[in-house]
C-alpha cells in the first residue's frame, strides 16, 4: 500500500483534524509506509494538498482540519467553444 493510497483510505469528505487522521491510520500501518514521525505524516498531507486532493483548512483552535477535495463536477462536461 502506497502512502498516497492508505492516507486516502482514512480521509473523508468531512473535515478531520491531523490527529485524528494520524489515530485513524492506525500505528500498524504507519509503520509499514514510513509515517510514524509526525512531521513526516504531516509533510505527507501537505503534498497531497499541494497535488490538489485534499484540502487543509484551520481551525478555530488553531489546529489543521482536512478534508477531499470536492471533484470538479464540470470535469466531464464537453467544452464548447
Amino acid at each position: 500500500m502506497s502512502r498516497t493510497s492508505a492516507l486516502m483510505a482514512v480521509i473523508t469528505s468531512d473535515p478531520a483534524s491531523t490527529s485524528d487522521l494520524y489515530d485513524r491510520i492506525g500505528y500498524a500501518t504507519l509503520a509499514r509506509i514510513g509515517l510514524i514521525p509526525y512531521h513526516a505524516f504531516r509533510a505527507e498531507l501537505s503534498a497531497l494538498e499541494a497535488a490538489g486532493e485534499i484540502e487543509g483548512t484551520t481551525a478555530p483552535d488553531g489546529s489543521t482540519v482536512w478534508r477531499r477535495a470536492p471533484e470538479d463536477e464540470d470535469a466531464d462536461e464537453p467544452i464548447i467553444g
